[in-house]
């Protein structure tokens, strides 16, 4: 893949992010949003670094345009959904299950540690719920967007020849 046509994906990539990010499934314990899928969906398709990339780049876009809630955390948080895509790549490619599971492990469980010297141990199990479900259903669903990417890459690249 060129670069220019790589890095040309990745904008569109963080762009669906703020577009996933108004997608919303109302939930007694808060909005769950799609806006981690795009970058979910990069890091599978694009590679570790450029997803990653993705990732985190739609992660602080999408906090901006909400005014950073969490403040001085946001740069934390943005790096956590950078390591957190690694991970999920990685697992990925040892298995599919092992992916969604790892990282929503990591991105629904352990990556929220971060707001305990801020809003303690109420506010960490307060997010929980509702980020372990954001997780998996943003996961499931940039795993499911992949295949279908990987079935189109496949058909035009087999009508090209």
């Amino acid at each position: 893949m060129s670069k220019t046509r790589k890095l040309t994906l990745m904008a569109i990539f963080i762009a669906l992010s703020f577009v996933g990010s108004l997608i919303k499934i109302p939930s007694p314990l808060g909005d769950i949003g799609f806006d981690s899928t795009a970058g979910f969906t990069a890091v599978l398709y694009l590679g570790y670094i450029p997803g990653s990339i993705v990732t985190m780049l739609g992660y602080l876009i999408i906090t901006a345009s909400a005014g950073f809630p969490l403040g001085i955390l946001t740069a934390g948080v943005a790096l956590e959904m950078f390591f957190v895509s690694i991970a999920y790549r990685y697992f990925y490619r040892i298995n599919k299950f092992l992916g969604i599971t790892m990282a929503t492990i990591l991105n629904g469980i352990i990556a929220p540690l971060i707001v305990l010297p801020v809003g303690g141990w109420g506010l960490y199990i307060g997010l929980l719920p509702s980020l372990t479900i954001a997780s998996v259903l943003n996961l499931a669903t940039s795993a499911i967007i992949y295949v279908a990417l990987q079935k189109i890459s496949k058909i035009s690249l087999k009508s090209m020849t």
